[in-house]
């Protein structure tokens, strides 16, 4: 795998350029993992980590890393040269300030990133001599955009093993059993294949046909078992090697009505021509909803996914995290780019018949666009 930390560390860079930011400074957190190459858990366990855990990157020059002594051996393992570990009898201003001398900061003006202690902050507010603090959540969003060939990489392993923990549920939709059941299979089954976590909690939806127009999603109680003539969505994502998946397919438990089943192959064979249409420089972001539309109207349920896209938002980024910038929606405007991952998830909602979804985590190629999940599109009726 290659990974490509020094177009990472010249892009945040750039923006300190344009921002006037003489440091950036984040904690352990996603762009931590980005900037440093370290799995140091940021997602769930804060709160066990160490202050320590920092990645300090000036305007110019090379970036410092430091850990909490723990944290040692692992740092050992980041691209990051100048790498620093915290002793518990050490000082924490010391280190602080040992690295500022070393870069030889002179300027006023600090970007912080997510999961900086307050007790952080305040030494680097008395050792920076009072500087200027920003917020520098979002500094790389833009580099992030793009993936490296080691990136992608990852994302196809988490992808396949999205879609191995899925199809391995299925054989589990039986009678009776709840929605909370097979959501705690499901986790069960990603994480016996390798995930180290979960990119969000995984939702399975169940909507009993003929059960009458709702204002909610679903019409059946997460612990009400399953009966026959439902539709059952599945909405999931793992963590594996620190990149995330997001999926989403549907699937019918008994003999659905015709309008149901062309319903459904008319969302997925949505998702399958505008991916065809996808690549390098061919739209902008905001023009794939559109086009999903535009199928979609052809078939006659256009309304369907009006009815659950209200805000025409059909999609997202993805990388280190689940949800990344930019948002397959209608104020952004980015031209597609070669190596964008993206998660493509339209969704069809008739209240009270179905709650169909569809979604895949593609690859922008310069010629085209390649499905990195792969599940089964004709499982439909179970």
């Amino acid at each position: 795998m290659v990974f490509n930390f020094k177009r990472r560390i010249v892009g945040l860079q750039e923006k300190m350029d344009e921002l006037g930011l003489d440091l950036v400074v984040y904690g352990s957190c996603q762009n931590f993992q980005y900037l440093t190459g370290l799995l140091i858990d940021w997602r769930r366990s804060v709160d066990l980590g160490n202050q320590a855990n920092l990645v300090f990157v000036p305007r110019r020059g090379a970036p410092v890393l430091t850990v909490g002594e723990e944290w040692g051996k692992t740092a050992s393992k980041s691209w990051i040269k100048d790498a620093r570990t915290f002793g518990e009898k050490e000082s924490l201003a010391g280190l602080i300030q040992s690295v500022a001398s070393d870069i030889d900061f002179h300027g006023k003006k600090v970007g912080v990133g997510d999961h900086l202690w307050g007790s952080t902050l305040l030494e680097l507010r008395k050792v920076l001599k009072n500087p200027v603090f920003v917020g520098a959540e979002g500094l790389m969003d833009q580099v992030r955009t793009i993936k490296d060939s080691g990136e992608i990489e990852k994302l196809r392993k988490v992808a396949e093993l999205t879609d191995k923990a899925v199809d391995a549920v299925l054989p589990k939709i039986k009678k009776n059993v709840t929605q909370r059941e097979l959501r705690i299979e499901l986790e069960y089954e990603g994480r016996r294949l390798g995930a180290s976590d979960i990119s969000f909690p995984p939702w399975i939806g169940f909507v009993k046909s003929g059960s009458g127009a709702s204002s909610n999603l679903v019409t059946v109680p997460v612990d009400e078992g399953l009966k026959t003539g439902t539709s059952i969505a599945f909405d999931n994502g793992f963590v594996f090697d620190g990149y995330c998946s997001d999926f989403g397919r549907s699937f019918y438990y008994g003999s659905p009505q015709r309008e149901f089943t062309m319903g459904y192959e008319a969302l997925q064979r949505a998702v399958v021509e505008t991916v065809d249409k996808m690549k390098e420089g061919s739209m902008q972001v905001c023009d794939v909803f559109p086009l999903i539309e535009k199928s979609l109207d052809t078939s006659g349920y256009g309304d369907y996914l009006r009815a659950r896209l209200p805000m025409k938002s059909v999609g997202h980024n993805i990388g280190v995290e689940v949800h990344e910038p930019p948002w397959l929606e209608p104020k952004y405007k980015d031209l597609l780019q070669s190596n964008m991952v993206m998660a493509v998830e339209p969704k069809l909602w008739k209240s009270g018949q179905y709650y169909f979804r569809v979604e895949d985590i593609v690859l922008v190629g310069k010629k085209k666009t390649e499905f990195l999940t792969k599940f089964d599109r004709g499982i439909f009726q179970l």
